[in-house]
């Protein structure tokens, strides 16, 4: 299951709130158009007017979303117990465990690699592992760039072929996953 989100910013445990989530099931190494979730978070605080021309979520859009709890809800229904998958999973998943702890005083229990990480080990070479970087090294396209659905849509295309380039160094599992990617020096 891939996930993104989109933050009023950068620092979840200084009042910044998540704004949107999307995601897309990858299953038998597919994504999966069909189905994709999608939703605006409604914040407490206002929405920066940086964020606003990054995402394209005005303030009106933010206060007509569903509250943290319904839309947080929603989504762990739609991911279940799959392991997720974010680029740059670090900043999606300190946002999700706080918000998940504001609201229900509850954990994450799920696996979380990170997209970044991986792109890291499977293409040490690259000069640059961004998302964009990645996208074009790929060769797919960028669309929806700076929107939860668009970037998890977009990462879900990724991680399809770099599911085909992990079966080709015989990368079958999450664990052997895991234990390529203690291999990274950073």
């Amino acid at each position: 299951m891939i996930f993104d989100l989109k933050t009023t910013g950068f620092r979840p445990h200084q009042g910044d709130e998540i704004l949107s989530i999307g995601a897309v099931r990858v299953q038998g190494g597919i994504a999966g158009k069909e189905g994709r979730f999608h939703t605006l978070v409604q914040p407490v605080r206002p929405v920066p007017e940086e964020i606003t021309l990054l995402t394209g979520i005005t303030q009106e859009e933010a206060s007509r979303a569903p509250e943290p709890a319904d839309a947080l809800e929603r989504w762990l229904n739609y991911i279940g117990q799959s392991t997720l998958v974010a680029y740059g999973a670090g900043h999606d998943a300190a946002f999700i465990r706080e918000a998940l702890r504001k609201t229900w005083k509850s954990r994450l229990t799920h696996r979380i690699p990170d997209g970044w990480q991986i792109a890291r080990c499977l293409h040490p070479d690259w000069p640059d592992h961004s998302l964009d970087s990645a996208l074009q090294q790929y060769g797919i396209p960028i669309q929806n760039r700076h929107t939860a659905d668009g970037d998890a849509w977009m990462t879900a295309l990724l991680w399809e072929r770099m599911l085909n380039v992990c079966r080709e160094r015989s990368i079958h599992s999450l664990d052997q996953l895991y234990s390529a990617l203690n291999q990274i020096r950073y």
